[in-house]
């Protein structure tokens, strides 16, 4: 029977973006007891935006709720930007005049700044997007490859010296605390995954965690060099289908009290 009283909520970077014929996120929503559903993803999310996001949201979190919040790598940073974005990727009752403050993100990651800002295409596409995504004054006016890491043989710019700060034992340290005190305290279940090795095993669902659950670890990229490039994609490092519903089958067969037993 459907709980009508249990959302849930789902954030993180790209890998919450809806791809592919069988995205998890929709996997899990279909077969969720409850109908309610808040999806927010976005590329090059950087992890610090992502928490925030959730933290934001955690007003509105209730008990019976299922949370699950997908982290990426600690490396990447954030800007800030002159305007503000709807950051939810998908919801059932979060649309048009419903959009306040509350549904709206104003960082950016690094990377998809500096790889936007840095296209000379010239589009109209493009021109669309890099007005979307003017950073804050006087940022705007900074070159964007201040924001892009120097090779590993030049001197270390803004963008290494922040990896460095971001990737250091002291702040993966503090993380893992922040990470394990928050989900040691909510009264609502909440997973951490994480689609690095970078955090501990032990709070969050790595990689290698993720990995030795389902017994893979399959990309777009996998499945385009196995069929020869009649499916997939080249260089795309995020999941393919497969990979995709084995993840939310995972997650149904751990969790049976918040899904359907009779998988659709």
């Amino acid at each position: 029977m459907e709980k009508t009283n249990q959302k849930l909520w789902i954030f993180g970077d790209s890998f919450n973006e809806i791809r592919g014929e069988h995205p998890w996120q929709e996997i899990l929503h279909k077969n969720f007891l409850g109908k309610d559903v808040y999806a927010s993803g976005k590329g090059s999310r950087d992890l610090q935006t992502v928490f925030d996001i959730f933290l934001q949201k955690l007003q509105f979190i209730k008990p019976e709720d299922f949370v699950i919040i997908f982290f990426p790598t600690l490396i990447r940073f954030r800007l800030p930007l002159e305007n503000p974005y709807v950051d939810v990727a998908f919801s059932n009752d979060i649309y048009g005049d419903l959009v306040d403050d509350t549904n709206k993100q104003s960082m950016i990651g690094n990377p998809v700044y500096v790889s936007i800002m840095s296209d000379m295409s010239g589009d109209t596409e493009m021109e669309r997007m890099k007005n979307e995504i003017k950073l804050e004054y006087p940022l705007n006016e900074i070159d964007p490859q201040q924001f892009a890491s120097t090779a590993a043989d030049k001197k270390p710019n803004f963008a290494n010296i922040t990896e460095f700060i971001n990737t250091s034992s002291a702040s993966v340290n503090n993380w893992n605390l922040i990470l394990k005190s928050i989900q040691s305290y909510v009264p609502f279940k909440l997973l951490y995954y994480s689609w690095e090795n970078e955090l501990d095993s032990n709070i969050v669902d790595t990689k290698s965690v993720i990995t030795n659950d389902l017994g893979m670890w399959h990309t777009l990229m996998d499945e385009y060099n196995e069929t020869s490039g009649k499916s997939g994609e080249p260089c795309n490092v995020h999941w393919s289908d497969k990979m995709s519903y084995a993840f939310a089958m995972n997650i149904i067969k751990k969790y049976p009290e918040y899904f359907k037993t009779d998988i659709e």
